[in-house]
């Protein structure tokens, strides 16, 4: 789908560069204005049925903000500051983000990641993102005070494996770590003395939320510029590995200074674990990456007691994998 561009910006080189990197994708340019005067309602009343993106700066002379409120939800608008130099990828990362809120969004998307916050994710279909993002933070604890977020739209599932009801407010699972669900990003209540490790589930496809309105699209890319550090899970399958390799282009695009770390989950004794270890490395291009062994047994007996691996068999293969991939966090936090 077409979206349309309307372009108000005092420098006529910006608006130049701004004009030829968004044709090249799906934008279609409605009106380039000239001046405040060139602007009428019915610019964004006459098809309001089509998404738009006006991109303008605080120099232009017109009140967004009002205008913001005159308009509908399919008006996007994106602030730009034109005394800053951006490159073309920067700009359709802007024009993006400006798209997935319902706001003016500024051009600082970075300056916004927080350095201790972990956002834990992973390939469609990929089970264990909830129960490693459990256990890691249960290892995390033990080195710092933390705040596990579960944040699973589809699937709250935390409370439950700790034995604790579903609630919206943090409480305490000992005295380093605390659990809270949330149903909207500004409900986490973290502290500046903690890491705070959130879990979403299930990556989408991307190529659609980078644009996608509905709640659970906007929140995965709230959630992913809110992050610096980043742990992507698959299992050994080879459709996990395509959408590993999608998600690589997009962060390539949209989020590259993320830190990813990525985990092979449920690994196998079998024949074919070297092939697809060899496969997997291929595609993450020595970016760090931690290895997870399958053990059924001992995660069944911790979920039916509602306890951590540390606290069922803290010596098993997987408690260790767990505990090295908590120091590493801790170090690089």
């Amino acid at each position: 789908m077409k979206i349309n561009l309307i372009t108000a910006l005092s420098s006529h080189q910006v608006e130049d560069q701004v004009i030829e990197v968004l044709l090249k994708h799906d934008f279609q340019l409605q009106k380039r204005l000239l001046s405040p005067s060139d602007f009428d309602l019915k610019l964004i009343s006459s098809i309001s049925a089509l998404r738009i993106l006006i991109i303008s700066d605080k120099d232009f002379g017109l009140n967004w903000r009002e205008i913001r409120r005159e308009s509908d939800e399919n008006l996007s608008i994106l602030i730009l500051d034109v005394d800053k130099r951006f490159s073309s990828d920067e700009i359709l990362q802007q024009a993006n983000q400006a798209l997935r809120g319902s706001n003016e969004a500024l051009p600082t998307g970075d300056s916004i990641r927080r350095d201790s916050w972990v956002l834990f994710t992973g390939s469609d279909g990929s089970p264990g993102i909830s129960t490693l993002a459990l256990n890691t933070a249960q290892e995390y604890s033990k080195l710092a005070q933390m705040l596990l977020v579960d944040a699973d739209s589809s699937q709250q599932s935390l409370s439950q494996m700790v034995g604790e009801r579903v609630s919206y407010q943090r409480s305490a699972l000992n005295n380093a770590l605390s659990l809270q669900s949330i149903a909207s990003f500004d409900e986490i209540e973290s502290r500046e003395d903690e890491s705070v490790f959130i879990d979403v589930g299930s990556a989408p496809v991307m190529s659609q939320a980078v644009s996608d309105r509905r709640t659970e699209g906007k929140f995965f890319m709230q959630a992913l510029n809110s992050c610096s550090h980043l742990i992507y899970i698959i299992h050994q399958d080879s459709r996990a590995l395509y959408q590993l390799e999608q998600f690589e282009e997009f962060l390539k695009m949209f989020s590259s200074k993320l830190n990813v770390i990525y985990l092979l989950n449920k690994e196998s004794s079998s024949s074919s674990r070297p092939l697809f270890r060899k496969s997997f490395r291929s595609k993450i291009d020595g970016k760090p990456h931690f290895f997870m062994p399958y053990e059924y047994g001992n995660l069944e007996r911790a979920r039916n007691r509602y306890a951590t691996l540390s606290e069922v068999n803290s010596r098993s293969s997987l408690a260790r994998a767990l505990r090295e991939l908590a120091i590493y966090l801790h170090k690089i936090i």
